[in-house]
């Protein structure tokens, strides 16, 4: 196996994009209501470490979503709670979502190997089959109880010549070592049972539920770059979807 040394790495995201995901991640872990004045710029700016321009920048971001909404000589409000509940649509991690229900969250084991693609890593990385891909493994902990097994891949060629830790975070290590950024993914989940093999890493009886999310993961140019399998302990966490009503044809814009 490849041992982890150094690597140039590829710039980071930028400031501002970092304060926007900070936002975004401090929004959803608060008890914050529609309505609700925020903490000024540079409290804001102090509590997730960015400049204040940094923050000021993010805020328009969120504001032209319609997240917040910032008057003159006031303050920034909460504009909707809808983009920070722990929706389907939203592609937020294990952690994010046991921190939003006031959990600790962490990694009990991981690991990473090279094996050869089966029949549905192959066919969902757009791969042949028996392509070498690196399976990285973790088991994420709730306040220390394991609640979820997750297997991630990607291609082998990914890997930067000289390698590094993959680290807890895939995302990350594809963007900063393999210089890959995910830019949307497309998932399924289905419950299913525990079964014998993940009953003794969950605690619970091989019947128990968990819910299983297959999703692949895109780069800008539409090319799945990951294929991740996660099984969650089904009580374990809240998901939920935020739907809008259908545009019925009256309504559409130019339309009498």
């Amino acid at each position: 196996m490849l041992g982890p040394i150094s690597v140039r790495r590829p710039p980071r995201p930028s400031a501002t994009a970092r304060a926007v995901e900070s936002l975004r991640l401090l929004l959803a872990e608060r008890s914050w209501g529609t309505g609700d004045k925020l903490p000024s710029e540079p409290a804001l700016a102090t509590q997730i470490g960015v400049s204040r321009v940094s923050v000021r920048a993010a805020l328009a971001i969120l504001e032209s979503e319609g997240l917040v909404t910032r008057r003159r000589g006031s303050g920034t409000y909460l504009t909707s709670v809808r983009p920070i509940v722990n929706s389907l649509h939203l592609n937020t991690g294990s952690s994010q979502l046991l921190r939003s229900r006031g959990r600790v969250p962490g990694i009990s084991e991981m690991s990473w190997r090279e094996v050869g693609a089966d029949a549905e890593v192959a066919v969902s990385l757009g791969l042949e089959l028996g392509t070498p891909v690196i399976d990285l493994y973790r088991v994420r902990t709730s306040d220390g109880t394991p609640v979820t097994v997750e297997h991630g891949y990607f291609a082998a060629s990914l890997l930067p010549e000289q390698m590094i830790d993959v680290g807890p975070s895939l995302y990350d290590f594809l963007s900063t070592a393999c210089g890959v950024d995910v830019v949307f993914g497309i998932a399924t989940l289905e419950p299913a049972p525990v079964g014998e093999e993940l009953s003794g890493i969950f605690g619970v009886g091989s019947e128990e539920l968990c819910l299983v999310m297959k999703q692949v993961d895109y780069d800008a140019a539409e090319r799945s770059v990951a294929y991740c399998v996660e099984r969650h302990l089904a009580d374990a966490f809240d998901f939920q979807l935020v739907r809008q009503p259908p545009v019925h044809p009256a309504s559409r814009p130019g339309r009498p």
